[in-house]
């Protein structure tokens, strides 16, 4: 880990950043929106349920990312993301399709789910070849979307994910003290929130080898994360996959979601290796 990681773990714990992370995931403002119709260089399409928000910010782009944001399923998306996939973007030549998915509590998982599925059948294209990017909630959205649309997604990337809504494994109790953004007890209270409505036919078993067969896949997490435990089962479950490779990248002492601290190495790092996995398979 860098020096300038521990530092800031150092200024998190001591702060207690945690409280203000619990607080905006209980009691986000839900009314703030990056995106308007009067936003300049951006296209909306309004969906049955949230939006799909196109950026362009190459001239020529030869592949499209679809993002997914992280906010524990009840935070709009902020600037810090919208940043962040802008410079992935940039970096990888691609056109930007953004997800801007419904929330909770005002509406279920199953819309969340749904949405996801009409913004892929709205940016699908088979000349433009379709690669995913999403971070901490928005890789469970991203996933349930992918197992059921292998075929159409030329790679995924996941940083930081939340996989698994219980949360019971007694490895993330663990884990806990060392996290310093995320608490297990506000992420299960969310997680049984977002279980509601869920049925076999809009969820599937991301731990089943069988329902993995989803082709290549990049995850990015810091070690100290208490979702590392899943994120380790996930990844055994992969590899058992018949038609799934995977590549993984760890951070000794890494942060939730530390990719929304640009000047960073391990960001930095990330973004340049999410932009060499979408080129690898565009060329």
């Amino acid at each position: 880990m860098s020096f300038m990681a521990k530092r800031l773990l150092k200024k998190f714990k001591k702060e207690n950043y945690k409280v203000a992370v619990n607080h905006s995931f209980l009691h986000p403002n839900q009314k703030a929106t990056i995106f308007t119709d009067k936003s300049k260089d951006i296209k909306i399409y309004q969906m049955n349920h949230g939006q799909t928000v196109t950026l362009t910010p190459t001239d020529n782009p030869d592949n499209q990312i679809m993002y997914f944001h992280g906010g524990a399923f009840t935070v709009p998306m902020n600037t810090d993301q919208l940043e962040m996939i802008t410079k992935i973007a940039i970096e990888s030549n691609s056109l930007v399709q953004i997800v801007d998915f419904p929330l909770l509590p005002n509406h279920s998982s199953t819309e969340i789910l749904e949405s996801a599925q009409e913004a892929l059948d709205i940016v699908y294209s088979t000349e433009l070849p379709t690669f995913i990017v999403a971070d901490s909630a928005g890789a469970a959205i991203a996933l349930q979307l992918l197992i059921k649309n292998p075929t159409k997604i030329a790679g995924t990337s996941f940083i930081s994910p939340w996989l698994d809504m219980q949360l019971k494994d007694p490895e993330i109790s663990a884990k806990e003290s060392e996290d310093v953004m995320l608490s297990l007890s506000v992420l299960r209270q969310i997680g049984q929130q977002f279980e509601v409505g869920l049925n076999q036919d809009n969820w599937f078993d991301v731990f089943d080898p069988q329902n993995l067969n989803i082709g290549s896949i990049q995850i990015f997490y810091g070690e100290n994360e208490l979702l590392t435990p899943i994120n380790l089962k996930f990844i055994q479950a992969l590899k058992q996959a018949d038609k799934a490779s995977v590549e993984v990248t760890t951070f000794k002492d890494g942060f939730h979601d530390y990719t929304l601290w640009f000047k960073l190495p391990e960001t930095k790092k990330t973004f340049k290796e999410i932009a060499r996995f979408i080129k690898d398979r565009v060329h």
